[in-house]
């Protein structure tokens, strides 16, 4: 091209975007080439643009780290806004052929790209872009590896910032390595960062994002309530600890991700070596239970002590001598004999309360926790394909209500506490109609949170709908329905 801008002679085209192109230039003053950022005048007039573009140079002319590109200079001209930065001579990430690229090395990249977002992190600044695109590979030259440089902070935003850089109602990440809290409209922290660079590492070994999809709704109900697809599946030489390791670092709630981007590639590098076992799910709660089964274990022996009370039995088995002590004996064995009608419907009642709670736990857990991120992104996108979700999270919500209040109210010897539970039952099996057949996970894990739920659903109607129950309930009074 041979064309002069700014004192910059541009050699030719690097790359388009929506916002610019970026052009390989030579510096006016200095032996080096420069990656020279245009933005289009159109898009300089934009004074929300614009201040966008300003802040992109001042925020990563305040970092300086290997694996990220530098900043030279910046300005205005011919109503154009510019940045100069450091040229890497290579590719992209997103130009590599999946089948060619070994884990090792997409782990090395990812590796070098999360030590660059923990630098950043560190010095408040947030990228909020990861994929593929945004990873320069420098070319192999003598004395000198392959490696990754992180750039395009141009959605970056300071942590310590109040300030709304975005056009309102514009959302500018890629949707396809965007996280749940970014798609939700929530505020984000550096394990968003931490959830893009796992999307990214799936991509460069499986050749297509976790939720490919050609529908944005998609995509967003994907990150949003679907599990973590196994990478294990499309590259049978990954192990099936990197599959967790992924779906980790990939949680929908960012507090269940790993603390920063540089133990996700510490613990990846183990799974891959098989050093260690990752650091995946906290203990399951089953040990507890273990042990409170074997106090109940231990508990089972105390009943045989009872028995001795049942030893004044030696007089009864005289029954030649029916004195006032062996009638006394019976008459103490009598009120228990008529005490099982009361207190075995106080059993059930009292059952089928807990039966009721913990299967409102269930449903929260299942439905309703997953579905509160697909609501809000019903109400920003409206797409139709998220509705059956956020259909099944309002109906999931209703019944943990109803299975809560019929609880509460059988406890309290309300007859219509009853009904309320019935009633959140069969609100439990409308909501599971659009998630047995889309929210299954491929670890079975939630087909067997399933089982449980459907389990204690027919255990809470059993027991809600006993006649020991009702007859208990019917003893409450007349004061009490």
């Amino acid at each position: 091209m041979n064309e002069s801008f700014a004192d910059y002679l541009i050699e030719g085209v690097l790359g388009r975007g929506g916002m610019g192109t970026v052009y390989l230039a030579q510096h006016p003053r200095l032996p080096r080439r420069v990656a020279l950022k245009l933005l289009n005048r159109e898009v300089s007039a934009e004074p929300e643009l614009r201040r966008r573009f300003e802040q992109e140079a001042n925020v990563v002319a305040r970092l300086d780290h290997p694996g990220i590109v530098g900043i030279h200079d910046r300005g205005t001209h011919d109503g154009h806004l510019w940045i100069a930065m450091q040229y890497i001579h290579g590719s992209d990430a997103a130009r590599l052929n999946p089948r060619d690229v070994p884990i090792d090395r997409a782990l090395r990249i990812v590796s070098e790209t999360g030590a660059a977002l923990d630098y950043a992190h560190s010095r408040g600044v947030l990228h909020r872009d990861i994929k593929p695109a945004n990873i320069l590979l420098s070319s192999p030259d003598t004395g000198r590896a392959e490696r990754a440089v992180l750039t395009d902070f141009g959605i970056a935003r300071l942590l310590d910032s109040n300030t709304q850089l975005t056009v309102s109602g514009t959302f500018n990440a890629t949707l396809a390595y965007a996280s749940p809290e970014q798609l939700s409209g929530e505020p984000v922290d550096h394990r968003s960062d931490q959830y893009s660079l796992a999307c990214t590492l799936f991509t460069l070994l499986a050749g297509h994002a976790p939720f490919a999809a050609t529908n944005p709704g998609q995509v967003v109900a994907g990150h949003i309530s679907k599990p973590v697809p196994r990478l294990s599946s499309v590259r049978p030489d990954a192990p099936p600890a990197l599959d967790e390791v992924i779906a980790k670092a990939m949680a929908k709630r960012r507090d269940e991700r790993f603390g920063s981007c540089r133990e996700f590639t510490s613990v990846a590098w183990d799974s891959l070596h098989g050093r260690a076992a990752p650091a995946r799910i906290t203990p399951p709660p089953n040990r507890i239970a273990s042990t409170a089964l074997n106090q109940n274990g231990q508990g089972r022996q105390a009943p045989p002590t009872p028995a001795p009370v049942a030893k004044p039995a030696p007089t009864s088995a005289t029954k030649s001598a029916p004195t006032p002590a062996a009638q006394s004996a019976p008459a103490s064995v009598a009120q228990p004999a008529r005490q099982p009608v009361p207190a075995s419907g106080r059993g059930r009642a009292m059952g089928a309360a807990i039966l009721a709670f913990l299967l409102a736990c269930v449903v929260t857990a299942l439905v309703v926790n997953p579905r509160i991120r697909v609501v809000r992104a019903l109400i920003e996108f409206r797409d139709p394909h998220i509705a059956p979700y956020a259909a099944a999270g309002v109906a999931a919500a209703g019944a943990a209500l109803l299975l809560l209040g019929g609880a509460v109210l059988l406890l309290a010897r309300r007859r219509f506490g009853r009904v309320l539970v019935v009633l959140g039952c069969l609100g439990y099996l409308a909501s599971l109609v659009p998630v047995r057949f889309e929210y299954d996970s491929p670890k079975g894990t939630t087909g067997l949170t399933m089982a449980v739920g459907l389990a204690l659903l027919m255990l809470t109607l059993i027991s809600t709908l006993s006649k020991p129950t009702a007859r208990w309930l019917r003893t409450a009074g007349s004061g009490r329905r």
